[in-house]
């Protein structure tokens, strides 16, 4: 129920209308009374929220009978009304503030900060893509761009994943997967932080360490950059595609798990 509620409250309901609507729910159809007392809403403010949720789609009324009834509307009509009403609300603000938007200048660092900000930015970079895709990726955040990867691939097909996973799951249904491999050593390395190197069309660069409580990454269209990252994947992919050729030859020279092929000095 916790859940729940906070899930609608960030739907735009309070903390009283997400109780009375999963009462509702749950028990339809139920008099203003029966709702106050099995959602503890205040019976004095229980007429009010019916009101509010009958304003905002997600509840009906039925002045049939009398008591009054209520009844709550099935929640994916709810959420396809909260859809429809967002999406016109997000075209209005885009016409109206298209006029004042400024393009940033690209060849500067610019830091985003925030999980979910941080792979809207790779989302819209994948689906803006034209040509080329070079990614380094942890198998915990791929799912967060697979769709437009997917989208790219068939548009495109140039597209290689060097794919990081602690648990050896590297089962991706895309062409250009190439096994890291050496996932310890590397988080070992990079204080248990894991990372993403996303380089799209050879001229725009996401890259930047992905730590538990603090995700901050660099954005940026620097020529230098771009070229720096787009070198880094498709060393790995050569590396990876030599190892994988060579197998029990290079497990003879490097050792079982390959270890020795990190050691420079």
């Amino acid at each position: 129920m916790e859940k729940a509620v906070s899930l609608l409250k960030s739907l735009n309901f309070s903390e009283s209308e997400s109780k009375v609507y999963l009462t509702l729910l749950q028990n339809n159809p139920m008099t203003g009374y029966e709702a106050s007392k099995l959602s503890g809403v205040a019976r004095s403010k229980v007429y009010n929220i019916l009101e509010s949720l009958r304003d905002k789609g997600a509840v009906l009324v039925s002045k049939q009978t009398d008591p009054v009834h209520y009844s709550a509307v099935d929640i994916q009509e709810v959420i396809d009304n909260f859809k429809y009403q967002m999406n016109d609300r997000l075209g209005d603000v885009s016409h109206e503030l298209q006029r004042f938007s400024h393009k940033i200048e690209s060849t500067e660092l610019w830091s985003l900060k925030g999980y979910e900000n941080v792979f809207n930015r790779c989302r819209r970079l994948i689906s803006d893509a034209k040509s080329t895709i070079l990614l380094q990726v942890w198998e915990e955040d791929l799912p967060l761009i697979y769709d437009e990867l997917k989208q790219f691939e068939a548009r495109s097909g140039n597209l290689v994943v060097i794919l990081y996973s602690k648990d050896k799951n590297y089962d991706v249904d895309l062409k250009h997967v190439y096994a890291h491999g050496f996932e310890e050593a590397m988080l070992a390395e990079n204080r248990g932080c894991r990372w993403i190197n996303l380089v799209v069309d050879d001229e725009a660069l996401i890259f930047g360490h992905i730590e538990p409580q603090n995700v901050e990454v660099l954005w940026t269209k620097a020529p230098s950059m771009v070229f720096l990252a787009k070198e880094n994947v498709r060393h790995d992919a050569y590396c990876l595609r030599l190892i994988d050729a060579l197998d029990e030859e290079a497990k003879k020279e490097f050792g079982p798990d390959l270890l020795k092929i990190k050691t420079l000095f």
